[in-house]
């Protein structure tokens, strides 16, 4: 056994934490089914002419994306929320596991088991619902909508982006890295601030948002996603291609890196 990393140990912290968590967890996902399924029959009762438009090829991905771009950050910071508590987060420092090992939890559940969990649900609850939608178009008398793209988005693997162009690895690889950005962001500020860590996080947020913003006046944010500003005939240079990758691969990197040190400081103290 070692002091940085031992698989036994680790086995040990994911089930007292799975132990402990569940039931937040379900409740977690619970809500995110019954707010889909709310705003699910709320778009359907307001589409009073029957073509089911939110139901298409585009509207599938921006639905996708949204609520995942808006519940995984939540999540990440419910991951770290007992940090308010001293009691909880006194027990939670304590446990026998490294400084490695909690970043690690932390990293699998809120960086990959959450985004999976939630495309998961995504597609048990829209594919009937979408298969639904197209057979209803078709049925129409006057079908004067059954060109309409029906296809069902299936999260990182469906062959098209929200733009219906060819670019959808890339499209894809930008969609996750963000996430990434913004859930390592959210959960450090979780950590890292110990007072009003909400409002702080949320304005630290504000700001790293803006300035991304502004990033997309240069031509390597369409690298990953198609910019109105540069048509195919643009070639990125060597190091548009650096830059976008420092830009978009390396601040997540260092959003996590600097969780671990959070998490370290915080048991330290």
């Amino acid at each position: 056994m070692t002091d940085f990393f031992d698989i036994q140990r680790f086995g040990r912290l994911l089930r007292a934490h799975w132990a402990e968590s569940w039931r937040e967890y379900a409740w977690f996902a619970g809500v995110l089914v019954i707010l889909d399924l709310v705003i699910m029959v709320v778009t359907v009762s307001l589409n009073a002419n029957g073509r089911n438009e939110q139901f298409t090829f585009t509207a599938q991905s921006t639905w996708y994306f949204t609520g995942l771009y808006l519940s995984a950050p939540l999540f990440a910071w419910r991951y770290f929320k007992y940090l308010q508590n001293p009691g909880a987060c006194l027990i939670a420092l304590m446990r026998p596991a490294s400084v490695f090992e909690k970043w690690l939890m932390a990293f699998l559940v809120i960086g990959l088991l959450y985004p999976l969990t939630y495309s998961l649900l995504y597609v048990i609850l829209h594919y009937p619902a979408v298969q639904l939608a197209k057979a209803v178009v078709a049925s129409m008398p006057a079908c004067d909508e059954c060109d309409r793209d029906f296809r069902f988005f299936f999260p990182f693997l469906t062959s098209g982006s929200t733009t219906g162009d060819d670019h959808s690895l890339l499209f894809h690889v930008y969609s996750f890295l963000l996430l990434s950005f913004s859930q390592a962001l959210v959960a450090g500020g979780a950590v890292y601030f110990r007072r009003s860590p909400v409002l702080r996080t949320a304005l630290v947020t504000f700001f790293l948002g803006t300035l991304t913003l502004l990033t997309r006046i240069a031509p390597q944010a369409g690298i990953f996603i198609r910019d109105w500003r540069y048509t195919d005939a643009y070639v990125h240079r060597p190091v548009e291609y650096v830059l976008s990758l420092g830009l978009w691969l390396g601040v997540p990197v260092l959003l996590w890196i600097a969780l671990y040190f959070h998490i370290r400081e915080r048991e330290v103290a």
